[in-house]
């Protein structure tokens, strides 16, 4: 704009007067979000989806203090979380948690679903609102798509709506640029800008029950119960309503109390997705980086299971039991990473490279850590805190991975990550996983030739065990192979659970 042009000095000077004449919207104020100054308090109208009338807009009133979860960056989904009560009364003794969020609603496919609360009611149905309690997953009592009034109609609030007729110039934008893939070394703003401006619609969720994030935990005995129950919850989703979660990771793990000992409780099914008879999801993008599964991560087009959730749950053991599990834990590591890039700038720290460059530099940087007993060791395990319970904590390590990915259940084809030579070798694996100390209870004595001709493959024995390139990935979807790691990997969480609650009740009575 020329300001010594008049046509543009006219439009400036429009552009000032129509600022002025601002709705708060317009300026960027949240209406459906209101501070009480006498109180102290925010009043948070949530949708209330049950009883939606057409043109209006029906709401429940929850107050909360202020948030107890933030967005870190102006782009994405944006999620904020209060800690809220119905009852002004007892804010100060909150029973729900408000998801305030701009989930991306351009679904890869017509039978993908972008609706959280949709999810939360379709499994409710399905498995009862008394089994979504007892196993540990959050339900949604109230939500909906967050509205305003324009021009005395009611406007869903969306990304269409904030940017009027520019949206559809970024949408062009979008479909001719790119995506990047670097996440952990931020694109420049132009980049996200474009990549990021989709359709997003503003919705809040009312949510129960009201859990604690997992730093508040004082043990890894405490997390690895909660890590059980949450895929315990986690499987019984997927078996009975279909739903496979997609996003397991540190934040969407939290805690409850209940009773003598904590419980794990599954929260954000905003990338959840319905799979197809074969309990399979289409191949796409989903999760949080340093947990997202080495498939996920290459963008694969292998479909993806239950095993890329147990993938991302060994991601979150290896996190925690390198960073710490306690809040003061973390800060202590925080400050030890601090003071070592301090003295050296070329420093760094365990399972950075989980976290930073493209989405190919971190898949092959999992790979390589991933690849065998010693370099699993060398690049993980042995940065792990100190401690009898963080010695758990590896032990569980070692046999989530090993199982995962090294099953001496199954013929070598299903082993590895990378592509490998199928060539028979169980019985070596099990004298592995004997001297490296994996719990095979839970294995078994999977280690006849015969068994493991049947569970994966097919063929005769010498076109099983011919020496061909596989894709270990690939081979352990087979539903045999996939069936018999998933049961491995339950039962193994609950032999770790059941030797956390053993230690945890023993240290409770050696205090008197």
């Amino acid at each position: 704009m020329d300001i010594t042009d008049s046509a543009d000095r006219a439009a400036y000077i429009s552009f000032i007067v129509s600022l002025c004449y601002c709705t708060d919207y317009e300026l960027g104020y949240d209406p459906t979000v209101v501070w009480n100054p006498d109180k102290e308090y925010w009043v948070i109208k949530c949708p209330d989806s049950t009883a939606a009338k057409d043109g209006e807009m029906c709401v429940v009133d929850y107050y909360a203090r202020d948030p107890v979860f933030e967005a870190e960056r102006l782009f994405g989904r944006h999620t904020r979380g209060f800690a809220a009560s119905l009852d002004p009364n007892l804010v100060d003794e909150p029973d729900t948690f408000i998801k305030d969020a701009w989930p991306d609603v351009n679904p890869a496919s017509e039978n993908t679903s972008r609706n959280e609360l949709d999810i939360l009611w379709d499994i409710e149905e399905q498995i009862g609102k008394d089994t979504m309690d007892m196993l540990g997953v959050i339900r949604a009592k109230n939500g909906g798509t967050v509205c305003f009034s324009k021009a005395g109609n009611l406007v869903d609030d969306d990304t269409s709506a904030i940017l009027g007729p520019v949206f559809g110039s970024f949408k062009i934008a979008l479909s001719q640029t790119p995506a990047v893939p670097t996440i952990g070394n931020r694109a420049s703003a132009e980049e996200n800008l474009t990549r990021n401006i989709s359709l997003r619609v503003h919705r809040r969720l009312a949510l129960q029950p009201l859990g604690r994030p997992l730093n508040t935990l004082k043990s890894p005995y405490e997390l690895i119960i909660v890590l059980a129950d949450v895929m315990v919850a986690h499987s019984a989703i997927l078996k009975t309503s279909g739903y496979l979660h997609r996003d397991i990771s540190t934040n969407n793990i939290m805690v409850v109390d209940n009773g003598e000992r904590v419980h794990g409780l599954l929260i954000d099914f905003d990338h959840a997705i319905k799979t197809d008879k074969s309990r399979l999801a289409l191949a796409e993008h989903a999760g949080t980086l340093p947990f997202m599964s080495i498939c996920n991560l290459q963008n694969s087009e292998i479909q993806r299971s239950e095993l890329a959730d147990w993938e991302s749950l060994l991601y979150v053991v290896c996190w925690l039991g390198v960073h710490g599990v306690s809040h003061d834990e973390q800060v202590a590591y925080k400050h030890e990473i601090d003071a070592a890039r301090n003295d050296d700038e070329f420093y760094r720290p365990p399972l950075a490279k989980w976290n930073v460059g493209s989405l190919d530099d971190v898949a092959r940087a999992k790979k390589n850590d991933l690849e065998n007993d010693k370099i699993f060791n060398d690049c993980v395990i042995r940065y792990f805190q100190d401690g009898a319970a963080y010695d758990e904590l590896k032990d569980m390590a070692c046999s989530l991975r090993f199982v995962l990915f090294m099953n001496p259940g199954l013929n070598s084809s299903c082993r590895g990550v990378f592509a490998i030579a199928d060539i028979p070798g169980a019985k070596t694996l099990k004298e592995r996983a004997k001297t490296f100390g994996i719990r095979m209870k839970a294995l078994g004595t999977h280690t006849q030739a015969s068994e493991i001709v049947t569970r994966c493959g097919s063929g005769s024995y010498s076109e099983r065990f011919s020496v061909k390139k596989v894709n270990p990935f690939e081979k352990r979807l087979e539903p045999k192979a996939r069936k018999y790691i998933n049961d491995d990997l339950l039962a193994l969480m609950s032999e770790c659970k059941d030797a956390a609650i053993a230690a945890l009740h023993e240290m409770s009575t050696s205090d008197f």
